[in-house]
């Protein structure tokens, strides 16, 4: 259809001289996140706010996009109503079914000299029209003297491509506050997201008023707090009386309640997330009774799993939903449903008896209890929604899926014929780090920048037709180990949810990069003016290496995802932009030196200098032979990974470690010719929470031959064992000098650390030879 044409001309910022007056009226650039399905500009008159202006609407429904338009203009609005008569000046809003096609989220907004027109199907397609009039006007509402501000003449047609456009927010692991809760349903209506998932309840904090169980928020919105331990480590609930150091808070029914009134009017469904039947290790602090027992009668461990056979399992969560079901609105009631631990199951008496009963696997007896409060929930009216994990056994077929697995796996899950959302945990956790640099706070793991996240499409190559019905839509997920205050939260969220926003709502096909890039610049404007405390990683600058294996030099790239001017030095002093030089193109190195880097926008530096050490040592880019291969996607570029000169940060999940699983790393080198060595260097990473350990011991033999090998230095690594696991990262060069040797082979073994009942890891990045 016509309206899905995109058209290409933007308008760029212009100052204009109008009316008798002679002020000057400034139109920005049609810059809009997300993309809309048609932009056409047209060369015409703007139209002025240069006085006030009138509101006009004909029913009560649009009063949210009506409220939020008298909001953001910049002038002084009045609200009229009209009824035969359509108005021909100021703002009209009309509901218009014949848009019905554009969905009631779509809109069409057209701009002329007398007057903004806005029509839609439906209340939200108004509310969203005047979320994008918000990005063709300034941040600040302040406008300087002679100024006026102006809608440049322009038709608009848009509508989202996909109904579920959501973002999570763990409030179980560190409470967020009220006053935020509905600021960041603020956010998700200015990027238009429609899905709040309240993830209320996990392992370690029950943040939801059960006035049937008091006990849940009494005790279990309370933890004891523990110096020198995570969240999660030996977790303890806290009771009055208790006189230690407590953390936590919940929320009450009234303030649900009002959260809810809030995201209404925002157009936001909220979803709640109450867990079954794992991740639950606080409600059986608060009832210890309801833990699986053995065959002695004896309470098994908790391990934060509900006993599937008993009826007190059942009764306690159906009173629970029972309560959410009369508090929350929403067609969907999240369960969770992931990570459920079997083993109390398999000791259990009751449970073997039910399994042995019915013919269960652990998988199916899971499936049993899931289905339990599908069929549940349907009887309330309401569907069933869970992690994918849930698919494990046999799961209703009316169930709803979120799946959080990588990106490989979205198409196997499809085909399961469930309707599903996607979470893809490869690019749409909001809880893994933004960049490489050092300068990035502690986050759990992974590696998902910007432009990852905006390159995602959730539709996988090939997928059937008839599958892609059940797609529902993308979310993604924030949750907060590593995130204890909302200025961190909205840190590691933005400026990601403006590249969610591009996934989710615009056409299939239409994402530009570049395009992405030049709208930002405005869009971030937007998040000074609203406080937002979000991320500079994307100006950061990335220094990247790529080493030439035949003239053995180093090719330097530097670059930032959001654009900005690039100032380095090569000497290691600190760059400036007059003391540095600016990036322009590629660079050679052929001999070792530290590298600094800073981005500059608007003449300001925006970030600490990010540092890489280029070493170009004697084995770089020579023929390496590993005994035991990298596990999984920890392979990075095999042997070579450990003479690429390509170091691999602090992140030991992003692609440039080599990571060996139970075994040894064991790599032989061979020199380009017989040359004399006097040390080796072997750097690693640690992570001992993550099952990644320093090597316990590493020996270093050489030879001439290739045959005969003889050991020129050994090192064992003595540490205080058990070694505590924490989930600190540190990286350290192991060094081994020794008497110069000439040699054209050399093998290096690393033992790996073992731990009792673990899988340990060893990872390493560059073996250096000098």
């Amino acid at each position: 259809m016509k309206f899905f044409r995109t058209t290409i001309s933007i308008l760029g910022m212009v100052l204009l001289l109008w009316g008798c007056e002679q002020k000057q009226v400034k139109l920005l650039p049609v810059q809009i996140i997300p993309q809309p399905r048609s932009i056409d500009i047209q060369e015409a008159p703007p139209f002025l706010l240069d006085k006030d202006i009138q509101v006009f609407i004909n029913d009560s429904s649009m009063l949210p996009a009506a409220s939020l338009l008298q909001d953001i203009l910049p002038v002084n609005s009045t609200l009229a109503w009209y009824n035969e008569e359509i108005p021909q000046t100021g703002f009209l809003l009309q509901l218009s079914p014949e848009l019905d096609s554009l969905s009631r989220e779509g809109y069409s907004l057209q701009v002329n000299e007398k007057q903004v027109g806005i029509r839609s199907a439906g209340p939200q397609g108004l509310f969203y029209a005047v979320e994008s009039i918000r990005q063709l006007l300034p941040a600040q509402k302040e406008v300087p003297a002679n100024t006026v501000l102006g809608l440049p003449a322009v038709r608009i047609q848009d509508a989202p491509r996909f109904a579920w456009r959501g973002m999570h927010l763990d409030v179980s692991r560190h409470f967020m506050p009220l006053d935020f809760v509905k600021k960041y349903i603020d956010y998700l209506a200015l990027h238009k997201l429609n899905v709040f998932h309240w993830h209320l309840v996990d392992g370690i904090g029950w943040r939801i008023e059960i006035k049937s169980h008091p006990e849940l928020t009494d005790w279990g919105a309370w933890r004891v707090v523990k110096e020198g331990k995570k969240p999660w480590q030996d977790f303890e609930i806290w009771k009055p009386g208790d006189e230690r150091p407590k953390y936590g808070g919940y929320y009450t029914q009234e303030e649900i309640k009002e959260v809810l009134a809030y995201a209404k009017e925002r157009f936001v469904t909220v979803v709640p997330e109450i867990e079954l039947p794992g991740h639950s290790e606080v409600v059986f602090q608060c009832y210890p009774d309801l833990l699986c027992q053995d065959h002695k009668g004896k309470s098994l461990k908790n391990i934060g799993v509900y006993c599937a056979s008993n009826p007190k399992s059942y009764t306690l969560l159906e009173e629970i939903l029972d309560e959410v079901i009369e508090l929350f609105p929403s067609e969907y009631i999240h369960i969770g449903g992931d990570e459920v631990s079997k083993s109390n199951w398999k000791a259990c008496a009751n449970c073997q008896k039910l399994m042995k009963k019915e013919g269960y696997t652990p998988h199916e007896l899971q499936s049993h209890f899931v289905n339990h409060f599908d069929k549940y929930l349907k009887e309330k009216g309401r569907k069933l929604i869970g992690w994918h994990e849930i698919l494990e056994g046999e799961l209703s077929p009316s169930a709803t899926i979120m799946y959080w697995g990588g990106e490989k796996g979205v198409a196997d899950n499809l085909s399961m014929g469930h309707p599903t959302v996607l979470t893809t945990g490869s690019h749409f956790y909001f809880d893994h780090y933004q960049s490489l640099s050092k300068e990035e706070p502690k986050a759990f793991g992974g590696y998902a920048p910007l432009k990852k996240v905006y390159e995602y499409e959730p539709v996988p190559d090939g997928l059937d037709k008839s599958l892609k019905n059940n797609l529902l839509g993308v979310q993604a997920n924030i949750w907060t180990e590593y995130v204890p205050n909302p200025q961190h939260a909205e840190y590691m969220v933005f400026p990601r949810m403006a590249a969610l926003a591009e996934v989710a709502w615009q056409a299939e096909g239409t994402k530009n990069w570049e395009r992405f890039q030049n709208k930002m610049e405005a869009l971030l404007n937007h998040y000074q003016a609203l406080g937002i405390n979000y991320a500079p990683s994307a100006f950061r600058p990335d220094i990247q290496f790529a080493l030439d294996r035949e003239s053995k030099r180093l090719k330097v790239t530097l670059e930032t995802e959001l654009k900005a001017d690039i100032y380095y030095t090569t000497d290691g002093s600190e760059p400036s932009p007059q003391s540095g030089t600016p990036y322009q193109a590629p660079f050679w190195l052929d001999a070792s030196c530290t590298i600094k880097a800073i981005a500059v926008k608007n003449g300001k530096i925006i970030n600490k200098p990010e540092t890489k050490e280029a070493i170009l040592h004697k084995a770089i880019g020579t023929e390496v032979e590993l005994n035991n291969e990298g596990y999984g996607k920890y392979k990075a570029e095999g042997g070579y990974t450990l003479v690429d000169a390509d170091f691999g940060g602090d992140k030991w999940g992003n692609g440039k470690w080599l990571g060996i699983l139970n075994r040894d790393l064991e790599a032989t080198l061979k020199l380009d010719t017989l040359s004399e060595i006097r040390q080796i260097k072997l750097s690693c990473i640690e992570e001992t929470s993550a099952g990644v350990y320093f090597p316990a011991a590493i020996e270093v033999a050489v030879s001439q031959d290739g045959k005969s090998y003889q050991t020129v230095q050994a090192f064992k690594n003595e540490r205080s064992l058990p070694i505590p696991k924490v989930p600190d990262i540190h990286t350290n060069t192991f060094e081994l000098n020794f008497d110069p040797v000439a040699c054209q082979y050399i093998r290096v073994k690393a033992q790996y650390q073992k731990v009792n009942n673990q899988g340990v890891f060893i990872f390493a990045d560059e073996l250096m030879v000098e």
